[in-house]
């Protein structure tokens, strides 16, 4: 039997403490180690709002190394 590639998308889950605390107005969360705050009306948003925010940072700063990382395979 011949062996066949399967690409996909994998999410990788990376914990990271985040505080979150309630307002008059809402709910507020901070992840002190990104800078990333939120703010929602309950706290099960403002999990997900964190859970977003965080996906989306992440992915920036991996973007912008590897990006990095090739221009300078490009320089040398």
């Amino acid at each position: 039997m011949s062996g066949q590639a399967v690409s996909l998308r994998v999410v990788a889950s990376l914990p990271v403490d985040c505080k979150f605390w309630m307002e008059d107005d809402g709910w507020n969360g901070q992840c002190e180690r990104f800078a990333v705050n939120v703010r929602a009306s309950n706290f099960e948003e403002a999990k997900r709002r964190m859970e977003a925010a965080l996906e989306a940072h992440i992915s920036t700063l991996l973007d912008r190394s590897m990006q990095r990382l090739a221009s300078n395979e490009h320089a040398a």
